[in-house]
């Protein structure tokens, strides 16, 4: 089945860059492209990808507003963020906005194939070394602020599992959770009643990595 893939990005090189590379790999189509957020959830309307591959820092509406609209409007759609930014605040909003994938631009173009390959087969992709300094970086802030605006502890939980290479069984038979579904709660105030649940397999090594 081929997966079809939707860019943002406000660099017009960039998407076309992004285009060719994906247009070139077997089983993937990009079906359009957007310079904003907002062009690009008229796209998914019109278009319904499966993947929808999106930066952070863009006009009118960025990449982590759109994220949270497809995640409320399109949930089937899986979004991966490609961005130039490290920082782990990043991807702590990338991650509670329903990113299924956190890509640095710095990445080859065979990481990026697999990266799409894999959400769109329902897997949450994300570099392992920076997960597990989130991970780490989270922690403090709960013990710092137990109101912080963070991941609760039962997400740090899968997300260091996930740093390293746990299949979605394994973190379901540790944590006791169900392994089929797999994104964190979106707002504090739903922490109290929805379950983060195991990321299924991410690799330990992806292609670039």
């Amino acid at each position: 089945m081929t997966i079809r893939v939707a860019i943002a990005d406000d660099h017009s090189l960039v998407r076309q860059g992004l285009r060719r590379y994906l247009d070139m790999a077997d089983g993937i189509e990009v079906v359009g492209e957007a310079s904003n957020g907002k062009e690009l959830l008229e796209l998914i309307g019109n278009e319904n990808p499966d993947i929808a591959l999106i930066d952070i820092r863009m006009p009118e509406m960025d990449g982590l507003e759109a994220a949270r609209v497809i995640r409320d409007q399109h949930p089937k759609v899986g979004v991966i963020m490609l961005t130039a930014y490290d920082d782990r605040q990043f991807v702590v909003e990338a991650v509670r906005s329903g990113a299924r994938g956190y890509v640095l631009k710095a990445r080859d173009a065979e990481h990026l194939i697999q990266t799409v390959r894999l959400v769109a087969g329902g897997n949450m992709v994300i570099d392992p070394q920076l997960v597990v300094a989130l991970a780490e970086e989270l922690s403090t802030a709960k013990e710092r602020d137990r109101k912080a605006e963070t991941l609760t502890a039962r997400e740090i939980e899968v997300l260091q599992l996930l740093a390293f290479g746990h299949t979605n069984r394994d973190i379901a038979e540790r944590l006791y959770i169900s392994p089929d579904t797999v994104r964190p709660t979106s707002s504090t105030s739903s922490r109290s009643s929805a379950r983060p649940t195991a990321p299924r397999p991410s690799p330990r090594r992806s292609a670039g990595a």
